[in-house]
């Protein structure tokens, strides 16, 4: 899963001027992932929320885009934006609210008869980071994704449309993080795929920027992969796919 940010903040490639040009340089580094993820508003910790107006806006610099016929899928978690989008051609939901309100994206998956990437997350981008406190990171996840599973199973969701993903860096401390790294074998849920993304995250620093990220980012997606991980999310589809085929032929 390649990412395609269209905000100014995001905290990796965000663009402080959304231009045909810089979406297309963005664009031209990921065409060749199998799933293109669209995000529209930063979930970067102590982000603020932006208005559904404005998130249509940005989806709609899109309109003039070939994405070759790859999978598009939508990073939001508004249901009407969602809605938008899986009626003008995208086919899969990413989530970081875990369903939604009510568990209404689920609902919709359900409806348009897509995947769903169900993420778990302790908080929201404002405060998500603020003394993010478990106590046991790998039950509490286990348990969220036990009542999305539960619901979704209820309404009549196929199990290879539910992706779990435990939210590296969504309220968590680095603590967290390499815990939830360690013990991704864990949260797989059989017959449900599991998604994870690290790439280019602080939890991977050593006083560094996020720039400087892509060794780190590699050699933990390679344990993440090696410890069960289905769909990898990253900034850096070339090097990641390299990388992805080695690990397959000594998994195979």
């Amino acid at each position: 899963m390649g990412i395609l940010n269209i905000t100014p903040d995001s905290f990796y490639d965000g663009k402080k001027l959304l231009t045909a040009e810089s979406i297309q340089n963005n664009l031209s580094k990921i065409i060749n992932a199998d799933i293109i993820d669209v995000g529209a508003e930063s979930s970067r910790p102590f982000s603020n929320p932006i208005s559904e107006e404005d998130e249509l806006k940005r989806l709609s610099l899109l309109n003039d885009y070939d994405f070759m016929g790859k999978v598009l899928s939508i990073d939001s978690y508004k249901y009407n934006v969602i809605k938008h989008c899986l009626d003008n051609g995208f086919r899969m939901i990413n989530d970081i609210s875990g369903g939604g309100n009510n568990f209404n994206n689920i609902n919709l998956a359900c409806e348009y008869n897509v995947p769903i990437v169900l993420m778990h997350m302790q908080g929201t981008p404002e405060n998500m980071q603020q003394k993010p406190y478990y106590y046991n990171v790998i039950d509490q996840i286990k348990s969220f994704f036990d009542k999305r599973i539960n619901y979704a199973s209820k309404i009549g969701m196929k199990e290879k449309d539910i992706i779990l993903d435990p939210g590296i860096g969504f309220g968590k401390t680095i603590k967290d993080n390499d815990e939830i790294i360690l013990n991704l074998s864990s949260l797989k849920k059989e017959g449900y795929p599991l998604m994870i993304g690290v790439s280019r995250k602080s939890f991977l620093s050593t006083d560094d920027a996020p720039e400087s990220r892509l060794s780190a980012s590699l050699g933990v997606l390679a344990i993440s992969i090696m410890n069960g991980a289905n769909i990898v999310r990253v900034h850096d589809v070339c090097e990641s796919k390299n990388m992805i085929k080695i690990i397959d032929r000594i998994k195979n």
